[in-house]
């Protein structure tokens, strides 16, 4: 089933680029034990998910923002991007937390 990503792209959302991520790592996971066709869905989905999350971060950089600092989610953040094998969730994580 199509995901329809047409808001991502218009409004891209850090949080959704991450979820994106983590749930194309998952299927990516499991893809290479049951299928090459759901292996290569979560790669896609892998891709969209730091597409979106590049773009996010060129969004809020273009405005001047920068990001929160929430020690919490920062930990959360570096965390899932150490299991994940993301170094920019890693390091956006350690940013947060500073």
């Amino acid at each position: 089933m199509a995901e329809n990503n047409s808001s991502s792209t218009e409004n891209p959302s850090m949080l959704h680029g991450h979820a994106a991520y983590v749930a194309g790592v998952a299927k990516e996971t499991l893809g290479s034990y049951t299928s090459t066709d759901m292996q290569n869905a979560g790669n896609t989905d892998k891709q969209a998910g730091l597409d979106e999350m590049r773009a996010a971060k060129a969004q809020s950089d273009a405005q001047g923002g920068e990001m929160a600092k929430n020690p919490t989610l920062g930990k959360v953040e570096q965390t899932l991007g150490s299991a994940t094998g993301c170094e920019g969730m890693e390091e956006e994580g350690a940013k947060r937390q500073s």
